[in-house]
Order: structure tokens, then C-alpha cells, then sequence
């Protein structure tokens, strides 16, 4: 390169420095201020002189504030920032300004404590009403004392429990089982719940005392409960029933009645909310207890007796056989239970009926659709517990009843002749199987670990289709058995009905 053209070059660059630099030192001669950019939710709201002046400023015009809650301090709303910077500009707002601007456009807040609830578990509220545990959101609850946690929580757990069944849990005073009988084994809470100090925002629910907070981890909210009025005559039972609750959980909403039997007093008032609990109180009991087991029917046949020849031979008598579970409980309900140990103490005896195969003439065979007079098969072995019954459930209905106890795998027999209508495996029913009875009377069996039968196959009273598991939104190993008139289930004209009312007594 000519090395005119690189010294004119250098030169050139000198001459630009020179420049900027003298440009520089004339634009930031004197001293900067040191003031206070306000921003709200990001946007500048202006610069002040003092941060305290506007904090104290706050504090003392919200007084109403401290009145509602009981307070010594207010707080600038959790969007605002309040940054130091030097800057030569003096342009600079008035704190009243500024105040008034937060104070049309964002809530306060107040000292207090965020109280996180983390779900770890599904949440199964009846057969095909499952709520993945991934799909719950965490919930925030809001107090200002940290000392009401604890006894809100001893309350929420005590509602499911009993106030003096867990005081005998946490002092080791329950009684020994000795014949029949049942200890809690332990106590717990499913959720991860966390608890933090943070600015509370007034547009908050923000609970201030235990009552409160017992309420609200409940019922979800603090609002006022809808009552119903007792009439003369009326029972906890039939109460429920109108108000499409359970008998627990009418109990839980009213801890001053212990039992479902007792006297009710027309005029008197119940809480008839349906209870929506934020904490998912679990706990376990060994239970121990005298099951009664269901005679069978034999029949035999004559041939010198006519067709409407029947007469019960031998008598049949229940037997008694001892179980002893292992029960597990969510807000009390039963979600698990198995029989651990079984001890027979009365063999039943089989009721034998003889009937009569001679006919006179021309004869028309009938066949009820269904009765409750112990011509169907139970669908388990025995011994079983039922955990769950054709009733409300935390809102909705359960449309059959869940038979659990005789073990994963044990056999799922077919309560009557009959022909299979359909199988197959549905994400709320798992392995089910549906058996046509007659053209208005279908079973319906679910949660099946295997399906030993096939469609259009004949089946018989008490013959082994399928194996008892817990497949599909299922809380534990169980059978959930649905008996359908008229039409398939979910079909329409169809209408479902309780088991233990129709086909069975229990």
C-alpha cells in the first residue's frame, strides 16, 4: 500500500477520536443525580427522589388495610420495582402522582405465608372419573399466621378420621383388637405441601385464622354453606339422598352428628355441601371381622313331581368366616383392601331345593329377568368385602358396586346363563366384559386382569370368565359389577340398577 495513503489513514483516525472523545466529555460535564426509576409490571411509572418516601407513603394511606387484616405494615403491589439510577435528567414526578397511579392500577399486599400443595398421586373419584396426578395443579393457599398450619391440618384429617380415633392414633392409645375389631395403622398425607413467607396481594383469599383454613382445605372455598331444612319424619339418610350425597360424607359436613341413626329435630338446619377436599387425607387400618358367607342353592330334580312341584329340602344356613384386612382409606373412602389372613368358623350349608320335572299337558316354561330370591351366582369367591356401593360419591354416581378381598387374579364368575355381548378394554373400565341375560337383564364386570371368555359364547351360572385385577382408572384390585335393564349399558333405554336391591341381597 503507498504509505502516503496509510499515513493519511492514521490521521483520518486520530482526527475522529479527537472527536468523540471532546463530543463525550462536554455531554457528561457536572454531577449525575442519584434518583429512583419506578416500574410496574414493567412499565416506567416515572423517577422520584426517595424510595422510602414513597414506601412510607403506602404504608400510611392504607390504614384500611391494616384494619381488615390485623397488620402493622402494607407493601407496594408484588409488580412493582423500584430501581437507583444516576441520570442527569431532573425531570423528576411527584411522589403523590406515582402513589395514585399504583394505587388505580394494582392490589397492595401484606406479610404473610404461600402454602403450596403439590399433587402427587391420581385422583380416582369413582369408576371412570380419574384425574392424573400430573393434571392437577398445585394449589396456593394464602395466610398471614404460620401457627394455624398445623391445627388446620389435624382438623382436615380429623373430619375424615374422627377427632378421638386420631388422638388414640397419635398417642398410642388405640384398643387392641381382640376378637373383631380395627386399629389405625397410619396416618398421612399424599401431597407435598410447602409453605414459604412472601407479600400476599389483597385480591387474594388470605385466611386469618384455623377455622378458616380448616374450611377452606374442605370445601376449596370460604363462602357460606347451603343448609336444608328438616321436616318431620325425615332421616340423615333419606337427607343425603335428596341433596345427592353420601351418608359419609353428609356426616363430614355435620361433626355434630356421630351416626346416620340419630334423631334429627324438624326446623333444624344441616350443611348439605358437597365437600371438596384440597388434601388427600390417607390412612390404613387392620381390620378384623366376621363376615357372614352366603348359602348356596342346589337343585335337585324329581321326576314323579309335576313341573310346578318345588320344595326346599334341606335348609340352608349362612356360614361365618373371620378376615383380616389391610384397608386403605383417601378421605374416606376405601381405595385398597385386602384380606390378609381368613379363618373359617361356620361352614355354610347349601339349601337344597327339589323340583318337580313331570309335565301336565302343555307347559310354558318361565323365566323371570331378574330376581332376589338366590337363583344367581355371586361373581367372586369368598370371603369379599364390599368397598364401594351403588350410591353418591363426591358428586357423581356409582353405577354398580366394587367387590374387592379374594386377591388379584382370583376368579370373576358369570351370575347366571347367559350369552357374551361384548369385551373389550376401555381406559376408565380396563378389561370388561358385558353378558346378556335375557333381552332385559346384562352384567357388567370391569377392571378385569384377563377376559376368559369370547363374544357369542354360551356362558353358565357360576362359570369362570374372567380374573379379578385392577386394569383402567382403578383405585386397587376390585370388581366392579353393573347390572343394566332393557338394553346394554350406556345404551339407549337402558337404566342401571343397585346389585345388591335386584339380582342379589347384600
Amino acid at each position: 500500500m503507498d504509505k502516503k495513503k496509510i499515513i493519511g489513514a492514521v490521521l483520518t483516525f486520530v482526527v475522529a477520536a479527537l472527536l468523540i472523545i471532546v463530543g463525550l466529555s462536554k455531554k457528561v460535564s457536572g454531577t449525575p443525580l442519584e434518583v429512583y426509576q419506578v416500574y410496574l409490571d414493567g412499565k416506567k411509572m416515572g423517577l422520584i427522589a426517595s424510595k422510602d418516601e414513597l414506601l412510607n407513603l403506602i404504608d400510611k394511606e392504607q390504614s384500611s388495610i391494616k384494619e381488615e387484616y390485623g397488620v402493622d405494615k402494607v407493601y407496594p403491589p408484588n409488580g412493582l420495582d423500584i430501581e437507583k439510577i444516576y441520570t442527569y435528567n431532573t425531570n423528576l414526578s411527584n411522589v403523590n402522582e406515582i402513589y395514585n397511579n399504583i394505587k388505580d392500577s394494582e392490589k397492595f399486599t401484606v406479610e404473610g405465608y404461600d402454602v403450596t400443595i403439590t399433587y402427587n398421586e391420581d385422583k380416582v373419584i369413582n369408576d371412570g372419573e380419574t384425574i392424573k396426578a400430573e393434571d392437577r395443579e398445585a394449589q396456593h393457599i394464602y395466610i398471614l399466621n404460620r401457627d394455624i398450619l398445623e391445627p388446620a391440618l389435624y382438623n382436615t384429617a380429623a373430619a375424615f378420621i374422627g377427632t378421638e380415633n386420631l388422638k388414640n392414633f397419635e398417642n398410642n392409645t388405640q384398643a387392641e383388637i381382640t376378637d373383631t375389631g380395627d386399629i389405625i395403622t397410619s396416618v398421612y398425607f399424599a401431597e407435598t405441601i410447602t409453605i414459604k413467607k412472601a407479600l400476599i396481594s389483597t385480591d387474594k383469599t388470605i385466611l386469618e385464622n384455623v377455622e378458616e383454613l380448616s374450611q377452606y382445605l374442605l370445601y376449596g372455598s370460604i363462602n357460606q354453606h347451603n343448609t336444608y331444612t328438616i321436616s318431620e319424619g325425615e332421616n340423615l339418610q333419606s337427607i343425603a339422598d335428596k341433596n345427592s350425597l353420601n351418608i359419609e360424607e353428609l356426616l363430614i359436613a355435620n361433626p355434630n352428628y356421630k351416626t346416620k341413626d340419630v334423631l334429627l329435630t324438624a326446623g333444624a338446619k344441616v350443611n348439605v355441601d358437597l365437600i371438596n377436599p384440597l388434601l388427600d387425607v390417607t390412612y390404613r387400618k387392620e381390620a378384623v371381622s366376621d363376615i357372614e358367607v352366603a348359602y348356596k342353592q342346589d337343585v335337585v330334580t324329581d321326576s314323579s313331581k309335576y313341573v310346578d312341584y318345588s320344595e326346599v329340602t334341606t335348609k340352608g344356613e349362612n356360614g361365618i368366616t373371620r378376615v383380616t384386612q389391610d384397608i386403605k382409606y383417601v378421605n374416606g373412602v376405601i381405595q385398597d383392601l385386602k384380606i390378609i389372613q381368613s379363618d373359617v368358623l361356620k361352614a355354610p350349608v347349601n339349601e337344597v331345593v327339589t323340583k318337580g320335572t313331570k309335565k301336565i299337558g302343555s307347559w310354558i316354561d318361565y323365566n323371570p329377568t331378574y330376581t332376589a330370591d338366590g337363583s344367581y351366582a355371586w361373581p367372586t369367591l369368598s370371603p369379599f368385602i364390599i368397598t364401594s356401593r351403588f350410591e353418591y360419591r363426591w358428586g357423581t354416581f356409582h353405577k354398580g358396586i366394587d367387590i374387592s378381598g379374594t386377591g388379584y387374579g382370583s376368579p370373576i364368575l358369570s351370575i347366571a346363563d347367559g350369552e357374551v355381548y361384548k369385551t373389550g378394554y376401555g381406559s376408565n373400565e380396563g378389561n370388561y366384559i358385558v353378558i346378556k341375560h335375557s333381552d332385559t337383564l346384562y352384567s357388567q364386570y370391569m377392571h378385569l386382569s384377563k377376559i376368559q371368555c369370547s363374544v357369542g359364547q354360551h356362558v353358565t351360572k357360576g362359570q369362570r370368565i374372567g380374573s379379578m385385577g385392577s386394569t383402567g382408572f382403578s383405585t386397587g384390585t376390585h370388581l366392579h359389577l353393573g347390572i343394566w335393564l332393557n338394553a346394554p349399558p350406556y345404551q339407549p333405554g337402558s337404566s342401571v340398577v343397585d346389585p345388591c336391591r335386584s339380582v342379589f341381597r347384600c
